[in-house]
């Protein structure tokens, strides 16, 4: 065993349980066939969902756009949500990109397990870390002739999709490990968190959280802002007094004492 395989952080599959396997046998006659259940979610876990994955999506294409002339070889990036379906595809080049989706590898194909056997996503899912699959170890054709290593997108302890990098097998492994993690930290923590729909969006699930009312959102948004109890006041129509009134029932409801720890609260 080398010194690369003895350090490593990230998961083979050699690695599964043999009752893991049986989690890699496609049940959809069509491998890559969408999961109906999918699509069973809420409006607002739906809309959720499509608020991160506009980010994630924006995210994928700067970071490429940004480190892909650092890049030899060709390559494929595959961009999922947190199910396993694909979101999006970076390719080396229009050729290549053509090729995947010729082959049935394009937007909306579930990469899960049981739809499209055992890849670097499907193993990443599974054992929640970095996934590491060579050549033949894949279950779908499209992959035996490629090496590939994924890694979760995560941020504050939860997952919300992955990204993984394709190249052929003949080329070495070892770079690609890096680059992802780098890749998928760099979406999860500096892209996204730029992303004003995601800021929107979390501002908004805060609100709630602390059972704001409609005027004390609108009043929050304006401190936020750090306009004056003045400003406010003229903006919303209502007397300074109402004002700060207000910021003090908002303090109350977050458990704050002055605008730099609500904030800061309102920033997580």
């Amino acid at each position: 065993m080398s010194i690369f395989d003895k350090t490593r952080v990230w998961c083979l599959p050699g690695d599964l349980k043999e009752e893991q396997l049986k989690l890699f046998q496609p049940v959809a006659k069509q491998e890559g066939a969408i999961p109906a259940e999918l699509t069973a979610v809420s409006s607002n876990e739906k809309c959720k969902d499509r608020i991160y994955h506009t980010a994630m999506i924006a995210s994928i294409r700067n970071e490429m756009k940004k480190i892909s002339h650092f890049i030899s070889i060709p390559y494929v990036v595959f961009l999922t949500g947190k199910e396993g379906v694909i979101l999006e595809l970076v390719s080396s080049s229009p050729d290549l990109q053509a090729d995947m989706l010729q082959a049935g590898m394009g937007v909306g194909v579930s990469l899960e397990g049981q739809y499209s056997g055992l890849n670097a996503v499907s193993l990443a899912m599974e054992m929640n870390c970095i996934g590491v699959v060579r050549g033949e170890e894949h279950s779908n054709i499209v992959f035996k002739g490629w090496n590939c290593v994924c890694a979760p997108l995560q941020r504050d302890g939860k997952v919300y999709g992955y990204v993984d990098i394709s190249f052929n097998k003949n080329e070495q492994i070892e770079f690609a490990i890096p680059f992802v993690q780098q890749v998928a930290e760099n979406i999860s923590e500096k892209w996204m968190e730029q992303h004003p729909e995601i800021q929107q969006y979390r501002l908004e699930a805060s609100f709630q959280e602390f059972r704001l009312t409609a005027r004390e959102q609108d009043v929050s948004r304006l401190w936020l802002m750090e306009k004056s109890a003045l400003h406010i006041a003229n903006e919303l129509g209502i007397s300074e007094g109402t004002v700060r009134n207000m910021v003090k029932n908002i303090y109350s409801k977050m458990r704050v004492n002055d605008r730099w720890q609500f904030t800061k609260k309102l920033a997580h």
